[in-house]
């Protein structure tokens, strides 16, 4: 099991906007992140400041899975315009954090 964090802003004035879209996010979309293998998945907001934890069996796996997944671009098309960052094209995602700490 990988555990990955990563960063990203949202937009100015487009917060309860991105939280409007991840409170109707499509069962596909899910379907997509759990055939990931992504097993465990939060979002958290501060205003602008966005942070995601996720928990896969493989992150390059993920990367790959979802690089080709038709529901996760479909999905990355909606939340894109009203992000800062795009993904990175090598994680698949926005700033991937290194961990630095675990209490097991």
């Amino acid at each position: 099991m990988e555990r990955i964090a990563f960063t990203t802003l949202v937009k100015v004035d487009q917060e309860a906007e991105y939280r409007r879209r991840h409170e109707d996010i499509w069962p596909a979309m899910v379907r997509a992140l759990k055939m990931a293998g992504c097993s465990n998945c939060s979002k958290h907001m501060d205003g602008q400041d966005l942070f995601g934890y996720m928990e896969v069996d493989s992150f390059n796996r993920f990367k790959s899975y979802m690089s080709t997944s038709r529901e996760a671009q479909r999905w990355e098309a909606q939340v894109a315009p009203i992000l800062e960052r795009a993904v990175q094209p090598e994680t698949s995602l926005h700033k991937v954090l290194p961990e630095v700490f675990h209490l097991v």
